[in-house]
């Protein structure tokens, strides 16, 4: 009798240590969280390289809405976000006016059927090596727009590869150039 009343108390200690062992928690242990929910714009120019600085832009840059646009300068300032030096001074000294960007033969087309083109872009196999550290880099970019006709049907046009020269500055890399190539 002597010994299971021993062996009664132990178990009753031991489960008594364990139950108290799993309901406690030590403040010291538990990582801090946030239920801040924080928005990451992966478009952001700020947190975007150098090749998606390029990339972005070009987009932007060759995303037309010829319906509304006037030109192809309405899509330049909508790229304004990702541009830097003398192309983003033409953008903000405009007063409306051309900034010598020439319409497509087929852009009264486009606009008389109400038609969009969207673009994209990535960064070309030919874009000459850069060394390390540079602040100024060129990017070969390669796009390719697609027409997206009011009848929900889509046709894509041909690749097209254009010369991109991007900036670092304090706020991340800016699009400073670009021309065909």
């Amino acid at each position: 009798m002597r010994f299971s009343r021993k062996l009664l108390i132990a178990g009753a200690v031991s489960a008594t240590l364990m139950l108290a062992g799993c309901g406690s928690s030590s403040d010291e242990d538990e990582p801090m969280g946030s239920d801040d929910h924080a928005h990451i714009d992966p478009l952001d120019p700020a947190h975007l390289d150098a090749d998606g600085t390029a990339a972005t832009a070009m987009q932007a840059i060759l995303s037309w809405q010829p319906a509304v646009d006037g030109s192809k300068s309405d899509a330049l300032r909508r790229a304004r976000p990702w541009l830097g030096g003398d192309l983003a001074a033409t953008v903000d000294n405009d007063s409306g006016a051309a900034t010598g960007l020439r319409p497509d033969r087929e852009w009264l087309a486009w606009q008389q059927a109400g038609d969009a083109l969207t673009a994209s872009c990535t960064k070309a196999d030919s874009t000459p090596a850069a060394p390390e550290g540079m602040r100024t880099v060129v990017i070969d970019v390669s796009c390719r727009q697609t027409v997206l006709h009011t009848a929900g049907s889509s046709t894509p046009l041909a690749e097209q590869t254009w010369r991109t020269t991007v900036t670092r500055t304090d706020d991340g890399w800016r699009l400073t150039d670009f021309r065909y190539q």
